[in-house]
């Protein structure tokens, strides 16, 4: 079965709100006119034809229902936690493609072009998306939180649903090591993330020098998500505080 929130570049997995959906199809039009894409024509035709025809559908509420349960439960009945893509992009993009109004961004934001390059270390292919959805939406503002986005798109994409398989192949991308991510993802593609304390055992028997490294990393990481989680949690209760007082706040006024 088709995923048409992988074709656009979305995760299911995150529901995304119809204006990330239409702002997403726009990207991928811009991705793939003749300018910036460079594949063959018949390769062209065939994108074009799946991007419209997820769009199609995930723009429709009526259809987009349907189409969500239809989803969710193919998911459930293949026990489906992986993705069925290859690592490996095959699409090829014109690397000295220059946009006038990128240009502009960045003497604003600088930084997205660090941001940008970081994408590329994925594919290039997802460095051009974000381009494009940024161009599009004019969201800049929300660049760090559209850059984990994407992310977690491609990742969800390529490596399933797994929290855990999904940090270790990020790690890996982003050290550098594309050729180990290709292996992970190969591994995914044939057993499904749901193995993946027996996937990452039989990664570091195929790869025992990494080992000590990346479970470093991963207990890096790991401190970092918490000590987000725990600030997030602060804001919240926070929150909940000020609201109460402005309640007794203004019901003293009006008892006063």
């Amino acid at each position: 079965m088709k995923n048409y929130y992988h074709i656009l570049g979305l995760s299911f997995e995150s529901s995304p709100e119809k204006q990330l959906i239409e702002a997403a199809y726009k990207a991928l039009v811009k991705l793939y006119h003749p300018d910036v894409y460079k594949g063959d024509k018949k390769s062209l035709s065939r994108k074009i034809l799946e991007i419209n025809e997820s769009y199609e559908t995930l723009s429709n509420e009526a259809k987009k229902k349907v189409y969500d349960e239809k989803l969710k439960n193919y998911h459930m009945s293949k026990s489906f936690d992986y993705s069925d893509q290859e690592f490996e992009d095959k699409d090829i993009f014109n690397k000295k493609y220059v946009d006038e109004d990128w240009d502009i961004a960045l003497l604003v934001y600088p930084e997205l072009e660090i941001k940008k390059k970081k994408l590329s270390q994925y594919s290039q292919k997802l460095s051009f998306q974000f381009q494009f959805y940024l161009l599009e939406t004019k969201e800049f503002y929300k660049f760090e939180i559209i850059t984990e986005r994407f992310i977690n798109a491609f990742l969800e994409r390529k490596f399933g649903t797994s929290t855990k398989i999904k940090l270790f192949s990020k790690i890996l991308i982003e050290n550098g090591f594309r050729k180990n991510a290709i292996y992970l993802n190969k591994l995914i593609k044939v057993l499904g993330s749901k193995s993946e304390d027996r996937i990452i055992k039989t990664f570091f028997k195929q790869f025992p020098d990494l080992q000590d490294y990346l479970s470093e990393e991963m207990k890096f990481y790991k401190k970092i998500i918490r000590s987000e989680n725990n600030n997030s949690e602060s804001k919240k209760i926070l929150i909940f505080f000020l609201v109460i007082l402005l309640i007794l706040f203004f019901v003293t006024i009006v008892n006063s």
